[in-house]
């Protein structure tokens, strides 16, 4: 199959939803007869909604996807649906999160372009929890963005005070304040942000107006939106991932709020989410300094000098401990998977052998 026959009318029209050169050249690596791509718009235990761009559904037990994967579709061998899943593409970004009990990273979001972190401001803001999110963001490969939802909840001062606020630990990432409500603040940011072809994942704790702001850009109310509980905490509105068209406008990607927020972290984005100290480390005395007690520490200065909070510095030391901890086991799995292999390569020699 040849590259110009992938950008025909068919499939451009694939365009829309964030088809590029280079998904096409890793098409037609795996391309055969009867193939076409596609791209995940909902996963329901081992089968899909995918997008060809009309919705079609297709079987997906022998391959791992999430919503916003790109993937070859082929004819289906068994069962009801006409076509299964017989490659995924390559993801140029995706945004995982380390699953509950296991040592494995999850998916949760795929071939994203910009991450809309959540964070409502019908309650006190949440700086830690904020800072967790902008690590998984950066770590994606996506641009994170904070949007402080429900502005109207607060006065124009409170308003201000929260982005000065979020901006102390968002650093690189732009940060506004939007109400769903009132409208203030969504026109710049769907102007912002959404354009054709580039695919935008909204996140963030329950509660945080996630389906709320997703309605606005879609202009209606068809999401169901539930009530916070009177502890702040959210109840679950979307119950599964979706991938969302907007004709002319873009994609958007909603995930259900995560209530565990137990992170994939690896340091590259811990080192982007905490740049500002990073950066500090290395004007230390010691290369090895472990910004406790140490003399000619750069980082506890900061914080002496109140440019850094200690909370900061509380935080980004048991970020960079999860990093390392997720690290760790991951060696370890490495290790084991190895002895296993290790063992089955044993076992197949002494098979092989005559018995005497």
């Amino acid at each position: 199959m040849s590259s110009s026959h992938l950008f025909d009318p068919e499939f451009a029209e694939l365009a829309d939803l964030g088809w590029t050169p280079a998904l096409a050249e890793a098409f037609e690596r795996v391309a055969v007869s009867d193939v076409r791509p596609g791209r995940i718009a909902r996963v329901d235990h081992g089968r899909s909604t995918v997008l060809v761009p009309h919705p079609v559904r297709a079987r997906n037990q022998l391959h791992l996807v999430t919503a916003g994967d790109w993937v070859a579709l082929g004819p289906s061998q068994t069962g009801p649906d006409r076509f299964e899943v017989t490659a995924v593409l390559p993801r140029h970004s995706a945004f995982n999160r380390l699953q509950v009990g296991h040592t494995q990273a999850q998916a949760v979001a795929a071939n994203l372009d910009v991450v809309l972190i959540a964070a409502s401001l019908d309650r006190e803001l949440n700086l830690r929890s904020l800072e967790r999110y902008l690590v998984m963001g950066w770590e994606s490969g996506a641009t994170p963005v904070v949007v402080l939802t429900k502005a109207d909840s607060r006065t124009k001062d409170a308003v201000d005070y929260a982005v000065g606020e979020a901006r102390t630990v968002a650093l690189d990432a732009e940060v506004v304040a939007v109400s769903a409500i009132s409208g203030v603040g969504m026109a710049q940011l769907s102007g912002r942000f959404l354009r054709p072809g580039r695919t935008i994942g909204v996140v963030g704790p329950s509660g945080a107006g996630k389906s709320t702001l997703v309605n606005w850009f879609i202009g209606s109310f068809e999401m169901a939106t539930g009530p916070v509980r009177s502890d702040g905490k959210g109840r679950h509105t979307t119950s599964h991932r979706q991938l969302l068209v907007l004709p002319g406008r873009g994609i958007l990607l909603d995930t259900p709020g995560l209530r565990s927020l137990g992170l994939w972290l690896v340091s590259d984005g811990v080192d982007r989410a905490f740049a500002d100290l990073a950066e500090l480390a290395t004007q230390c005395r010691f290369n090895d300094c472990g910004h406790t007690q140490e003399p000619g520490c750069r980082v506890l200065r900061a914080v002496s000098e109140g440019t850094i909070s200690a909370a900061r510095l509380d935080a980004w030391r048991k970020l960079a401990r999860e990093a390392s901890s997720v690290a760790a086991r991951q060696g370890d799995l490495a290790e084991q998977r190895a002895q296993r292999q290790r063992w089955k390569a044993l076992a197949r020699e002494q098979r092989r052998q005559p018995r005497s």
